[in-house]
């Protein structure tokens, strides 16, 4: 049964995190976070006021007044929500796919906010939109495109094939065994063992992800952390589900198991 200890984490890597929509939808909660509204109704504040004539011109002091109150009424709104998903996510394609062989320099992982900018922008009545990027860049990060590009092929490799080798072997015991409770106590052992696994990989993966993706500390830290602890904080609540999956699973095989003896 060391296959569904291995399909279980491996499934969810696959889907929420080497798949594209798997990952957006993992950043929604994200963008909810009051630390991550925060840095970045900071940083859309300052885009705006470099537009508008730069913090230390006149119109960008006068501009930082009006700003930020907009800033923080779009980082708490719907529209956030969406944009960030989207600069996030282009993010994670940098990392998963392979890197463009066009003789690009590599700048490591940034945040364009562009669109960001030019919605309080819009709010402001100022005509003036950008079609330069507004690049944030994660301080400490030293990830090059294409990072994990063929980690997540893996990956996926060995989520379904690891997923197809425990149902063909879970049914297979069912239907060939003679004793079916001692299988159902197997996949329940099994099962219990892959949240076991789930959860310590949720737990030891923290520090490693958190030292991949926030090697310095700058304010962006708190955005790089909040994406791992939501990320994990996933996985960690899957195990429990399975965990308690496999312990139904458990029961019902020692269940059968004293029954058919009698």
């Amino acid at each position: 049964m060391a296959a569904i200890v291995l399909a279980v984490p491996s499934w969810w890597v696959n889907a929420r995190l080497v798949d594209s929509n798997g990952f957006a939808s993992t950043m929604r909660p994200v963008a909810e976070q009051q630390k991550v509204r925060d840095y970045m109704t900071e940083q859309i504040t300052q885009g705006v006021i470099d537009r508008t004539g730069g913090s230390g011109s006149f119109t960008g002091g006068v501009t930082s007044a009006f700003v930020t109150p907009l800033a923080r009424a779009y980082t708490n709104s719907a529209e956030f929500k969406d944009d960030f998903v989207a600069v996030v996510s282009d993010q994670h394609d940098y990392l998963f796919n392979k890197p463009a062989a066009d003789g690009r320099e590599d700048h490591g992982l940034e945040l364009d906010i562009a669109p960001m900018v030019n919605r309080v922008l819009k709010k402001l009545g100022v005509p003036v939109q950008t079609s330069q990027q507004v690049l944030v860049q994660l301080s400490g990060s030293n990830l090059e495109a294409g990072r994990y590009h063929e980690t997540g092929l893996n990956i996926a490799r060995l989520a379904y094939g690891s997923a197809a080798v425990a149902i063909v072997g879970a049914l297979g015991g069912l239907v060939i065994a003679r004793r079916r409770g001692l299988v159902l106590l197997a996949l329940g052992l099994a099962t219990i063992a892959a949240a076991v696994v789930s959860y310590a990989a949720a737990v030891v993966g923290a520090g490693r992800a958190k030292d991949e993706l926030t090697g310095g500390a700058g304010s962006d830290r708190a955005v790089s952390e909040a994406i791992v602890d939501t990320v994990l904080g996933n996985l960690r609540e899957l195990s429990y589900i399975v965990g308690g999956a496999g312990l139904g699973v458990l029961l019902l095989g020692v269940a059968i198991t004293v029954i058919t003896r009698r």
